[in-house]
């Protein structure tokens, strides 16, 4: 089935599949589910590995 699904994707026009790309990464984004590399430089975003566990609780 995945060759079957790469197969037809080979055959549809690039700007087909641009399309497809640039919503679903803006739903992604709306959604709040991609960590950009700007929130994370301005410490908009913390990772669970640099807290203390205290802190997740508080």
């Amino acid at each position: 089935m995945n060759t079957f699904f790469r197969f037809i994707f080979h055959l549809l026009p690039d700007s087909f599949i641009e399309q497809v790309n640039e919503t679903s990464l803006n739903e992604l984004d709306n959604r709040g589910l991609i960590v950009w590399e700007q929130d994370v430089e301005s410490g908009a975003v913390i990772w669970s590995e640099d807290l203390d566990n205290n802190e997740l609780l508080n």
